[in-house]
């Protein structure tokens, strides 16, 4: 009978505990369980999290996939919205409403630190730069507002070290970018690309931004901001508009989005070189919001097109790792 050492050219080690996972395939005898191991890659996937209370769209979200939060936003037929909803990593709860309804707003931060900014706002739907910072239960307007009152722009950082980057004024496409140090704004170096409806991940010295609509033709374009100045980086697999995020600049995470009129389901992760595809949401959404890591990303809220309704899934996105199994033997 063929060994183990005659086919991979080495023996099984023998181990009174169970070593830390370093490979695909590795093999070992635990002394103490009597049991042979081995350790199993599994892949990329989403799985289905708790439903938001609201189904809807075009709201700020940010924090982690186990302390999440969405504010703002649009609902069909009830307009824009300032309620606000928090994750634990299974339900969704109802917290204090934002200051200014509005839809297409964006946000950084984390769930008891967070920070929302511009939009479309009652009345009369007009581009907003307001900017509100959030405390876990309530949040306080700032009276300095963004410099420039965009709609979908791109939002990462945090509530004291925030970044927003292109978006479209009542005239015209931009390509500003603003930063924020927890009181002001302040103007940063310009994208290389003007565009709207983009995604944004990272920080303000490392941020990422990537996808987007110029002349209503959704890009691939990526770039990497490193706190003073935009560079390109490697491009979308699919171009989107619309599209949502969660990473940082070199572990990046892209889903959703869409070529309008119907929404993507497609998923993206990124290596601060290149982006490969990997497993699709279960639903399909543009418009909606992400927080969290690449390895343990959150999508949530959205809908499936520029008109038609919105969703209150939330879907939970757990990175490729190795598990521990046992081989059973006869």
């Amino acid at each position: 009978m063929t060994t183990y050492k005659e086919i991979f050219g080495k023996y099984v080690k023998n181990y009174s505990s169970d070593p830390t996972a370093d490979a695909e395939g590795q093999v070992w005898y635990n002394s103490t369980s009597g049991t042979f191991k081995s350790e199993l890659l599994i892949a990329d996937a989403w799985a289905a999290g708790g439903n938001m209370n609201t189904a809807q769209r075009a709201f700020a979200g940010a924090g982690t996939q186990t302390a999440a939060f969405g504010a703002g936003g649009y609902r069909t037929g009830a307009g824009n919205q300032n309620n606000t909803e928090k994750y634990d990593g299974s339900t969704w709860t109802a917290s204090g409403n934002i200051n200014t309804a509005r839809r297409f707003l964006k946000g950084a931060g984390t769930q008891t630190s967070g920070l929302v900014f511009g939009g479309r706002a009652n009345p009369g739907d007009v581009f907003s730069p307001a900017t509100e910072e959030f405390n876990g239960s309530t949040w306080a307007n700032n009276p300095t507002g963004l410099g420039t009152a965009v709609s979908q722009a791109a939002g990462c950082g945090t509530q004291t070290a925030g970044l927003g980057f292109g978006g479209y004024t009542a005239t015209l496409t931009v390509n500003n970018t603003e930063e924020y140090d927890g009181s002001t704004w302040t103007a940063g170096g310009n994208l290389g690309t003007a565009r709207y409806g983009l995604a944004g991940a990272g920080t303000q010295t490392a941020g990422l931004g990537f996808g987007g609509v110029i002349a209503g033709t959704p890009q691939t374009a990526t770039e990497e901001y490193d706190g003073s100045a935009w560079t390109a980086g490697g491009s979308l697999n699919n171009a989107r508009a619309g599209i949502s995020a969660a990473g940082i600049q070199t572990l990046g995470l892209a889903f959703g989005g869409g070529p309008f009129p119907t929404a993507s389901n497609k998923t993206e992760t990124y290596n601060g070189t290149s982006w490969t595809n990997t497993a699709n949401l279960a639903t399909a959404r543009t418009d909606g919001a992400g927080a969290g890591t690449q390895p343990s990303g959150l999508a949530f809220g959205g809908g499936p097109g520029p008109s038609a309704g919105n969703t209150a899934a939330t879907e939970e996105f757990t990175g490729a790792f190795l598990a521990t199994k046992t081989i059973t033997t006869s």
